[in-house]
């Protein structure tokens, strides 16, 4: 469900809240073609949902669901993981 690195990063960028299309791209730096298809995939899978606003000009923003929720609590506590052991001060040191 999220085996990919570019489902990461838009899981990272609304972990911090709902987002429209263009916050994203910015955010994530993923090209228009590949964001919109993650996008459609999160969606599909449930983690993260689509919301219209009917606005002038209309907009779509993108929010992560309750089990997206969930699914952040646990990235945080890999990325606490990952700071201890594979970027702190447990790394294994690289001797040249």
């Amino acid at each position: 469900m999220i085996g990919s690195e570019l489902k990461l990063s838009v899981l990272h960028s609304l972990m911090s809240g709902p987002k429209r299309f263009n916050e994203l791209r910015g955010s994530t730096g993923i090209c228009q073609s590949s964001l919109a298809k993650t996008l459609k995939e999160l969606e599909e899978s449930g983690i993260m949902e689509r919301r219209v606003i009917l606005d002038r000009p209309v907009a779509v923003e993108y929010r992560l669901t309750p089990m997206g929720e969930d699914l952040s609590d646990a990235l945080r506590g890999l990325d606490r993981w990952a700071n201890r052991w594979v970027m702190g001060e447990h790394s294994r040191k690289v001797i040249a």
